[in-house]
């Protein structure tokens, strides 16, 4: 009886990771082979470096299907074009870890959460601020940004009682919302508005309500699972997870901030504010963003009291903890590796986009946001998938009577609701792995979520239409 239990329990024997990724890769080469392919002809949009789409410049050309030794070449490509990322990830986190190895953090939450626990709700208010915190940071910097803040979401919610899903929400649904439904992210809305012609950030009014809704959406659902499962931890969908080294160490009443604890705090902060002003003021990316974290690890051991051979240590044993997070990433790029050398891109974006001419403009501008969302598994990045869709997507809004600023609006439902579930974007698998949170216990518990954004943004969408919103 106990061997039939235990064949039967099909979730003990889920796949690695690597393997679901690794099938993803292998299935994206199968396509290859059968979806013929083709391509648009694509200009360069005025006063950019980035090429669009032509509308109508669909041809079929001669088709290229993955071979057994292109498909491995592409995960070392894979890595190589997420390169950035990964760096990131690595140097931030051996940043955290001199930071984390301090106990400065540990003892700054700990006197945090006394105080909290000691409040009526103060977990669920703690999870509104955590998660409107993270929605903003979302909107200035992106979701890969994030990542190292994983395991101070993850702490924050074990302290307060809760699970890894919880920490893991606050940081990676919200950012990711912030980042999907933002009103001023150039990678998505300033593209998509440059390609279609429309001032920078118009419409930032409704955008601004939408992305109010949105993550207020995020933080009910947040919530409410987190209300369950302190009632019935049992109802936790990692209730079995190993979690040493991720919770705190004492009771929370014996928790005290130093002086040393408030210098390296000060070192956190400025990373924190460096984070925000470096993006805004100083167009700061992925590798900006590396050069502080790596300047405040440095900084952290020595106002910590290390000597540089022990900070250098620390650096390298917390880069090396997430050497298979940053794999995850270029595994994750593979994907769309495999899928531009078959040249099917163009292909999958046509034949996505042909059926919105035969509906009425509510019911096409629903379907756009499904299809940004397929699209969205093979182009991850929204920059990409703005100039490889919305070229396509405008004139299609045009002829059915939807604005320009109502079809970026379906571009960002599609696109970005679906990246908290999509495990071709690496920063998910990225911050899974470093929360211990499986992917299959994630998009268990995100899936519905992902409806009610999308039933969110449909209202948005249909009362867009209704009121014929912005300019052209």
């Amino acid at each position: 009886m106990d061997d039939f239990k235990e064949k039967v329990i099909w979730y003990k024997r889920f796949p690695h990771i690597y393997v679901i990724l690794f099938a993803i890769i292998l299935l994206s080469a199968g396509l290859t082979w059968i979806i013929p392919a083709g391509e648009f002809l694509r200009a360069e949009v005025p006063g950019t470096a980035r090429k669009v789409i032509v509308p109508n410049t669909y041809k079929v050309i001669e088709s290229s299907g993955a071979t057994i030794f292109e498909i491995f070449k592409a995960i070392p490509l894979g890595l190589r074009m997420s390169s950035d990322i990964i760096f990131l990830i690595l140097i931030s986190s051996g940043a955290f870890k001199v930071i984390q190895s301090t106990g400065a953090i540990e003892n700054a939450l700990g006197v945090f959460l006394n105080k909290v626990n000691k409040i009526k709700n103060g977990g669920v208010v703690t999870i509104w601020i955590t998660t409107f915190l993270f929605s903003i940071l979302g909107i200035i910097v992106g979701p890969e940004i994030q990542i190292p803040f994983t395991l101070i979401g993850v702490s924050i919610a074990l302290g307060l009682g809760y699970d890894l899903i919880v920490g893991l929400a606050m940081v990676m649904a919200a950012g990711g919302i912030g980042f999907a439904t933002a009103p001023t992210t150039m990678s998505t809305v300033g593209t998509a508005g440059i390609i279609g012609g429309l001032p920078l950030f118009s419409g930032a009014g409704l955008r601004s309500l939408y992305w109010l809704a949105s993550t207020s959406v995020v933080a009910i659902y947040i919530t409410f699972y987190a209300i369950k499962i302190k009632k019935n931890p049992n109802l936790s969908l990692v209730k079995n997870a190993n979690l040493d080294g991720l919770k705190l160490n004492k009771e929370l009443t014996d928790y005290s901030i130093s002086k040393q604890d408030i210098k390296v705090l000060l070192v956190l902060l400025g990373i924190f504010v460096m984070l925000i002003v470096g993006p805004l003021k100083f167009k700061w990316y992925l590798i900006e963003v590396s050069a502080t974290f790596l300047i405040g690890g440095i900084v952290a051991g020595f106002v910590g009291g290390y000597n540089i051979n022990k900070t250098i240590d620390i650096f390298v044993k917390g880069a090396g903890e997430m050497m298979m997070a940053a794999f995850i990433v270029g595994l994750g790029r593979a994907i769309q590796v495999i899928l531009e050398d078959g040249r099917i891109m163009d292909t999958i974006i046509h034949i996505l986009s042909e059926p919105l001419q035969k509906f009425g403009p509510i019911s096409a501008g629903i379907l756009m946001t499904f299809v940004h969302g397929v699209i969205n598994v093979f182009i991850p990045s929204g920059s990409g998938q703005a100039a490889a869709t919305m070229p396509i997507m405008f004139p299609l809004g045009d002829l059915l009577g939807i604005t320009r600023q109502t079809s970026i609006l379906a571009f960002q439902i599609g696109d970005g609701i679906t990246n908290i579930i999509y495990p071709t974007l690496g920063s998910v698998m990225a911050m899974c792995a470093i929360a211990r949170v499986s992917f299959e216990k994630w998009v268990k518990f995100a899936l519905k979520l992902v409806l009610l954004l999308y039933i969110t943004g449909w209202i948005f969408l249909v009362i867009a239409i209704k009121i014929n919103w912005g300019p052209f």
